[in-house]
C-alpha cells in the first residue's frame, strides 16, 4: 500500500528538503507547490498571508512513519507555527 506524506513548510524549506531526500530509495515520488496561507505561520510577508510550500511525499507504508519523522526533524516543527505534516493511506480504487 502507499502513504501519501504531506507538509505545509515555510517558503523555501520544501526546496531544502528535495535536494536532501531526492536520491532515498524509500521515497516513490517527492513534489513541492507554492501557495499562500493565513493562519498557519506567525510571520506573514503579505499583511495577513505568509507564502509556503505544499511538499507531497509518495511512499511504502512500510516506510512511512520513519520518512515522517524524518521530514518532522528536518523542517524543525517542534516550534509553534513553523508549520505540519501529516500522513493517510491511498487506497487503489475498485476495478
Amino acid at each position: 500500500m502507499i502513504t501519501e506524506i504531506g507538509a505545509f513548510l515555510h517558503k523555501g524549506t520544501g526546496s531544502k528538503l528535495l535536494a536532501e531526500l531526492e536520491g532515498d530509495k524509500r521515497i516513490l515520488g517527492i513534489y513541492v507547490e507554492a501557495g499562500r496561507t493565513e493562519d498557519l505561520f506567525a510571520f506573514r510577508e503579505f499583511g495577513s498571508a505568509s507564502e509556503n510550500d505544499i511538499v507531497t511525499i509518495l511512499a511504502e507504508a512500510k516506510n512511512a512513519d520513519a520518512i515522517f519523522k524524518l521530514i518532522s526533524e528536518k523542517a524543525d516543527l517542534t516550534e509553534p507555527q513553523s508549520g505540519l505534516v501529516y500522513q493517510m493511506p491511498l487506497h487503489k480504487r475498485a476495478s
